[in-house]
């Protein structure tokens, strides 16, 4: 099976990896040191894809073999994926990863092989998700919906006034000094990102720990 995931919502595509992953290997953790692969197509090499496609699994019935950033791979990759997919191995499953494919000749081949499916990004649900996953105090979740946003080109000041909101509402929950603190957060990212200080998406992901670690 070769699936093909389009869309920018990283959050969604790696639920949807994580839900392959356990079709593939179930319980067995053991397996993914030896049978699951992540590739990154703006650094793979020909002879390492290539090594990577023809290997045999050690430990489950087939390999998973994850590509990043497929839209990267260099012309040869693609002739190279290409020929693969089109012997159809029955030793391996493919995850494709792309934001955009582009109409031409080498996407038409792989979605011909492949299962499709889109990860767009809905802006007010990954806000709101976002600030769910300060809420449960997970900064790793919170950055990645945050990543989504900025892929979708929303801007670092229209995220501040989510946390703000966030932060306002939750006012009877959070200890009054860490809520005190929490205030003088967002104020310094706020000048910090109209005054040039630093990267404002960089202020926005140093905010977002930091509300974070006041819960």
């Amino acid at each position: 099976m070769i699936y093909l995931l389009v869309g920018n919502n990283s959050l969604a595509k790696d639920e949807k990896i994580a839900e392959i992953k356990e079709t593939i290997f179930a319980s067995r953790n053991d397996a993914l040191q030896f049978d699951f692969e992540v590739l990154h197509g703006h650094k793979l090499t020909p002879a390492d894809l290539k090594k990577s496609l023809i290997t045999l699994p050690a430990v489950v019935k087939k390999r998973l073999i994850l590509i990043r950033q497929l839209e990267k791979l260099t012309q040869q990759n693609k002739t190279i994926l290409i020929e693969i997919i089109e012997q159809k191995p029955d030793y391996m499953e493919l995850i494709l990863d792309t934001f955009e494919p582009a109409n031409n000749a080498f996407y038409k081949k792989v979605t011909s092989h492949a299962k499709v499916f889109q990860f767009g990004v809905s802006v007010k649900q990954n806000v709101f998700d976002m600030t769910k996953a300060l809420s449960a105090n997970d900064p790793v979740k919170a950055l990645k919906i945050l990543n989504d946003l900025y892929i979708d080109g929303q801007h670092p000041l229209q995220i501040m006034g989510g946390l703000v909101w966030y932060w306002g509402k939750n006012k009877n929950r959070i200890a009054g000094d860490q809520y005190q603190q929490g205030l003088l957060e967002l104020q310094r990212a706020d000048l910090n990102i109209k005054r040039s200080r630093i990267n404002p998406e960089e202020a926005v992901e140093i905010l977002v720990v930091k509300l974070a670690n006041l819960q």
